[in-house]
């Protein structure tokens, strides 16, 4: 239950990420440079949440949140 409710959140983090991404990248260079940033950490929180291979660093996030 837990590794859906990771996923879902993964998912709607990442697309939240990117939708400020792409807003950010279009009136000048410098908001252009965090746009870019933004984007590709919501590719990559998107990864995170949904591939098999991070499993084991999903499932030792979720016990250091518990452990608070």
């Amino acid at each position: 239950m837990n590794e859906k409710w990771i996923k879902f959140g993964g998912w709607l983090l990442s697309l939240i990420t990117i939708l400020v991404g792409v807003s950010f990248i279009w009136p000048h260079i410098h908001t252009s440079l965090l746009g870019i940033v933004l984007f590709y950490l919501g590719i990559r929180v998107f990864n995170f949440s949904t591939f098999k291979e991070y499993k084991e660093k999903r499932m030792k996030l979720i016990d250091t949140f518990r452990k608070w």
